[in-house]
């Protein structure tokens, strides 16, 4: 799939609900190949990220994890949406706020999404991700509303 068909498949959604990303996401087909050419490099963070579709309702943006990488913990402020998994091994991880400390947190739960799933994150929703493996990750996230008034968060002590 090229860039117009993420387009023409993101393009048309108005306020979509959680079930209507996700069967969007499910009726594209991507693979690594077909995307190669947009995978971006990590600069600055310990991943790439390349904004793909952005439109008043929706953003769809590319992800390129490398292995032993991770995602500080954050939130997609009030957005929500959907991580696929296009190639690679990612593990999402959860976080609770502590109850110790104002704006810190502790890992709560992680789960693995293989390639070809998804993975949901919810509003406000405390989470990072980790490529535990050899092979890099690559993902499509598609989020609704657009990201904005996310927040970063440290770890908590042990």
């Amino acid at each position: 799939m090229n860039q117009e068909g993420l387009e023409k498949a993101f393009g048309s959604l108005h306020c979509p609900t959680a079930a209507e990303i996700r069967q969007t996401l499910e009726s594209l087909s991507l693979c690594k190949d077909s995307i190669a050419e947009h995978i971006p490099e990590p600069d600055g963070l310990p991943y790439g990220r390349k904004v793909l579709v952005a439109t008043p309702h929706v953003e769809v943006v590319l992800i390129h994890l490398p292995s032993d990488k991770e995602s500080v913990p954050h939130n997609h402020g009030e957005s929500f949406g959907w991580e696929w998994i296009i190639s690679g091994t990612l593990t999402n991880i959860v976080y609770t706020s502590s109850a110790q400390v104002e704006d810190q947190v502790q890992q709560s739960q992680a789960t693995i999404i293989s390639e070809g799933e998804c993975c949901y994150i919810a509003p406000g929703e405390i989470h990072s991700i980790r490529n535990n493996g050899e092979t890099p990750v690559i993902s499509l996230n598609v989020y609704t509303p657009p990201l904005r008034n996310s927040k970063q968060y440290p770890f908590a002590a042990m």
